[in-house]
């Protein structure tokens, strides 16, 4: 990559590395929270289905705005919002306030993707690339997040403590991107704000947005309650998303290919056969390996994704498209929290990963449908 855009994708790269440790930070606070309020495991799938939810939810109006205002203005309201929102979770006396704690940072976390990733729609050149190293931060965040929060809470450190100092980082991302401003061609251009919504309104954008809502389901049903110590634990729950990040960066490499929803296709089909394993698999060894390779697996899938929009939608409309995608895999996804935690409290764990299995089956064959475009 050109030296500026190694830069823009630095600086994106490590505030999506906080947004996604604090959010991925909620299956292991559901440990603490669980012996701190009772709360069942539906409780628990509603915790974080309300984070997960609002985190897709405010996608779609911050793509609004990501197409008309300055990005790095939005970039500062997402960190400081995820400071703002984390000091909240720590100081929340009940259940009600700490959703509502988890609501709000997953509205000011919902700022990033379509400000970001549009950015580097905009300005890198190797799209695949530049999408596979900044998944690659974020990896490396959803590894770190719940690393951290398993070993302060493994060390006999309060859940509060540990909740409070992930806003530090979030403030450090506020200081960065004050420093490094981000390139002009970053913002809108006057003449793009005139092209019609209606350019979203496409066949293939259709099966985008399945492709999202299907992986969706398979992402929150399936990284929700891996942490709990009747599947792996948070220690290796912490590894298996650092593997996350070796995937992103395997996958963006060959996401500049002609066809990348073909890869995606086997990719799916891949992490489908896993999740059937863990339906099947005893306790332990074997299915903790497995468990590892769900987590490189299910991240890779990522950077197809993401070339899948900016090969379809016309740069102009590129914030409010990773808008929507970020509402159908992260807003309707979350409903794959809650599904999760009602299969597990009626002790039907098989059941739920094999649903899974067919959830990101589907969301690999609607990606066959798309048929990438020279967007503009």
């Amino acid at each position: 990559m050109r030296r500026e855009d190694r830069r823009v994708v630095a600086v994106l790269g490590f505030l999506h590395g906080v947004v996604h440790s604090n959010i991925l930070s909620i299956p292991v606070f559901l440990l603490a929270w669980k012996a701190e309020f009772g709360a069942d495991d539906v409780t628990l799938g509603l915790l974080a289905a309300a984070g997960y939810g609002f985190y897709g939810v405010a996608a779609v109006p911050f793509g609004f705005l990501a197409d008309r205002r300055a990005p790095a203005r939005l970039l500062l309201v997402c960190a400081a919002g995820i400071a703002i929102s984390m000091a909240g979770v720590a100081v929340s006396p009940s259940i009600p306030l700490l959703a509502v704690s988890l609501g709000a940072l997953g509205l000011f976390s919902g700022v990033y993707h379509p400000t970001g990733l549009s950015i580097i729609s905009r300005v890198v050149v190797e799209q695949g690339r530049g999408m596979g190293w900044h998944g690659m931060g974020g990896s490396l965040g959803i590894a770190s997040g719940p690393a951290y929060v398993g070993a302060a809470l493994a060390v006999g450190l309060s859940w509060r403590f540990a909740a409070a100092s992930l806003a530090v980082p979030a403030l450090l991302a506020g200081i960065i991107l004050l420093a490094q401003p981000l390139p002009e061609e970053a913002s809108h251009r006057p003449a793009e704000a005139r092209v019609p919504l209606r350019g979203l309104l496409t066949r293939s954008y259709g099966f985008i947005l399945l492709v999202y809502m299907f992986a969706g389901f398979a992402y929150q049903g399936g990284l929700t309650f891996l942490p709990q110590p009747r599947f792996i634990g948070a220690r290796f729950f912490a590894l298996a998303l650092a593997l996350g990040a070796v995937g992103q960066v395997v996958s963006g490499t060959l996401a500049d290919r002609r066809q990348p929803g073909r890869l995606l296709f086997a990719l799916s089909a891949a992490t489908g056969a896993i999740l059937l394993s863990l339906a099947v698999l005893p306790g332990g060894s074997p299915f903790i390996a497995a468990a590892l390779v769900f987590g490189f697996l299910l991240f890779s899938l990522e950077p197809l994704q993401n070339t899948l929009v900016t090969g379809e939608v016309p740069r102009s409309l590129r914030g409010m498209a990773f808008g929507f995608t970020f509402l159908s895999v992260f807003g309707i996804g979350s409903l794959g929290a809650v599904l999760a935690g009602w299969l597990l409290a009626h002790d039907a764990s098989a059941t739920l990963f094999v649903v899974l299995s067919a959830c990101i089956a589907a969301s690999g064959t609607f990606a066959l449908g798309v048929r990438r475009r020279s967007a503009s």
